[in-house]
């Protein structure tokens, strides 16, 4: 960019030192090219130094991605690459899917809160309907709507 900047120097100062006269029309179509030349170099100027910033950021943010890649997906790479890591936690947790009988979408859940003591509420992030509670009272209902679901499609069958 400095070459540039340079350039457009040294083609002003050719038309200074040819003593062009701006009222003719060369000597107009001269000049307006020789500005248009410098505007040109600026833009570019600062185009460069933009392109350096984000550059900058892109690379700040690959870094970070990177950073967090491992976190997630740590492994012992020295054995075979299928081990994982002490402090990575366990990979192999379980999840309950259950449907909304509202909305008919599959709310997943940890099936830790399955061994909960105290009542938990799961609500479905669609249409905000309770779709599971980790009490007694919650499973007793499922199972007489499940009886009576079954008992409604017997009669129909009859």
């Amino acid at each position: 960019m400095k070459d540039l900047r340079k350039k457009v120097g040294y083609v002003q100062g050719l038309m200074a030192g040819l003593e062009l006269d701006e009222g003719s029309k060369e000597g107009r179509i001269i000049s307006a090219i020789v500005d248009l030349l410098d505007e040109m170099a600026d833009a570019l100027v600062k185009i460069k130094a933009e392109q350096a910033e984000l550059e900058s950021y892109v690379e700040s943010i690959d870094e970070d991605l990177y950073d967090l890649e491992n976190e997630i997906y740590a492994y012992d790479y020295e054995d075979d690459g299928a081990e994982e890591t002490p402090d990575d936690g366990d990979r192999d947790e379980e999840y309950v899917e259950v449907e909304c009988p509202n909305c008919h979408d599959i709310v997943c859940f940890d099936a830790d809160i399955l061994d909960e003591d105290e009542p938990v509420e799961v609500i479905c992030p669609n249409c905000e309907e309770v779709v599971f509670v980790n009490d007694e009272a919650f499973e007793v209902e499922e199972e007489q709507e499940d009886i009576s679901l079954t008992a409604e499609k017997d009669n129909e069958d009859i």
